[in-house]
């Protein structure tokens, strides 16, 4: 008889097997404990409660591995934080020294400044081009107009000489062209004289065309004058012989 499915059967076995759900529960029934040799021993025995005690003294002896290395590395923290503190204060110490010692210095004006990572109490000679007694005796016969002089003495730089040179042939060419001895001014005044007579040719046109217009408005009046007297003549004259025969 087949196997139902599910089952361990081997006619159903391999990719055609299937697999159901629920079935028995399998519980374990090796529990008791083994001796070395695979006897059972009793769980409440001698050799239990031995191998109880020797899992108690590892896990004893672990903690006390464990207690030791963090005291050792709470030692070495301490002793790292006191080295800490003993550099900080020598530092400080070394800091408020230095700021003393440079206090406690005459600072003159041209001095050169002193170095504060100096440790040592050697002292280097001053500049002479700084020192007091150099500038004294750089000032001593010295006077401000003879300086002045000095300076105005001395050659220019390139640059300066051909600023000075442009510039003062600028200001020949502006006086020059104010002169009227410049090509452009030449030109310039040419140019205005063209237009003037061209503006003095207009201006004659215009006053001739005007003369012309009077003229001719003249000539018109005067003849509209003349015909209006004729007209008026003849207007006059058959009124008088009309009385006459009468």
């Amino acid at each position: 008889m087949p196997g139902a499915p599910g089952s361990s059967s081997r006619g159903r076995g391999g990719k055609f097997r299937k697999f159901t759900r629920g079935g028995g529960k399998h519980f374990s029934r090796d529990l008791q404990p083994l001796d070395s040799e695979g006897n059972a021993v009793s769980m409440w025995g001698a050799d239990a409660k031995r191998n109880e005690d020797e899992e108690d003294s590892e896990e004893e002896s672990e903690e006390e591995s464990e207690e030791e290395e963090a005291g050792q590395a709470s030692a070495q923290g301490a002793s790292a934080e006191a080295n800490r503190e003993d550099r900080k204060a020598q530092k400080k110490a070394r800091k408020e020294a230095a700021i003393a010692k440079q206090k406690s210095r005459s600072v003159e004006v041209g001095d050169l400044p002193s170095s504060s990572g100096e440790e040592s109490d050697a002292e280097l000679p001053a500049n002479p081009n700084h020192s007091s007694s150099a500038r004294k005796q750089a000032t001593k016969g010295a006077d401000v107009d003879e300086i002045t002089e000095g300076v105005k003495k001395l050659p220019a730089s390139r640059r300066e000489r051909e600023a000075a040179e442009a510039a003062a042939a600028k200001e020949r060419y502006m006086k020059l062209h104010a002169e009227g001895k410049t090509d452009e001014a030449k030109a310039d005044i040419a140019r205005l004289k063209l237009i003037r007579a061209q503006r003095e040719a207009d201006a004659a046109r215009r006053q001739a065309e005007k003369e012309e217009r009077e003229e001719r408005e003249k000539e018109r009046r005067a003849e509209i004058e003349a015909r209006e007297a004729k007209l008026r003549a003849l207007a006059a004259g058959p009124a008088k012989k009309s009385s006459k025969k009468k």
